[in-house]
């Protein structure tokens, strides 16, 4: 307990003590830079709501993958699969819900077999349409935010400079302590920009990176679907 009350109020001091240089900082910035570190802070608002949300998207795509890749081998004619997609409600389960509707139409339709083939294939590729503009979704404002936040700060330093140079120009004799400390203080405005940025880009990468695999794996799998639908479940059992 002592140990556990020493480490809160060690946190509790460099909180303050972050607080108190924090409030100094932002107590120098005109408005121009608060409406700069308004901005910038909104950016990584939105930044890291697209994150978490998108974690959790992969998370669960990732999990739906290995349950339904399992469950996908044991099952053996129409009455396993129906029932199964019936208790699935996973995107991975959705797309061959749509094949298994779409499949009777198309298979009484007055055409080749290739052609049902080729109509299946075209629903299916519907589908992984439909799950790559979902897991996409976010992505572009990510890559915007990870663009433009360091020119906003940067933006944010060179008139916070200006505006310095401006009224160190008023005062006579300006020592180079306060020509350093103002111009460092608009210099936070690039690191701020930066560190909105930061983020943004490792998580545009990484989720580029799993959106590319997973739709390698969602084509896999919808091949597999089209192969169960067209060779292998009989007419009669639709």
């Amino acid at each position: 307990m002592i140990k556990c009350g020493i480490v809160v109020l060690m946190a509790i001091v460099k909180y303050a003590g972050l607080s108190v240089f924090m409030f100094d900082l932002f107590a120098g910035f005109g408005v121009f830079g608060w409406i700069v570190f308004s901005l910038l802070m909104i950016l990584s608002v939105i930044s890291w709501f697209i994150i978490y949300t998108k974690s959790i998207v992969s998370v669960i795509l990732k999990k739906e993958f290995g349950r339904v890749g399992e469950k996908w081998k044991k099952l053996q004619g129409f009455n396993q699969i129906s029932a199964f997609v019936q208790n699935d409600n996973s995107v991975l389960t959705q797309m061959l819900v749509t094949a298994l509707f779409e499949w009777p139409k198309i298979n009484m339709a007055q055409i080749t077999e290739l052609q049902k083939s080729e109509l299946l294939f075209n629903v299916l590729d519907k589908e992984i349409i439909r799950i790559r503009m979902h897991l996409d979704r976010g992505q572009t404002l990510l890559a915007v935010i990870a663009s433009v936040s360091p020119f906003i700060g940067l933006l944010g330093t060179v008139v916070g400079i200006f505006s310095t140079l401006t009224d160190i120009s008023q005062i006579q004799n300006p020592s180079l302590a306060l020509i350093s400390g103002s111009i460092g203080e608009t210099l936070i405005m690039t690191a701020f920009g930066l560190v909105v940025a930061i983020p943004a880009v490792f998580a545009y990468n990484i989720f580029a990176k799993f959106n590319r695999n997973s739709i390698i794996r969602i084509k896999e799998m919808a091949k597999s679907y089209h192969t169960l639908i067209v060779y292998k479940l009989k007419n009669d059992d639709f």
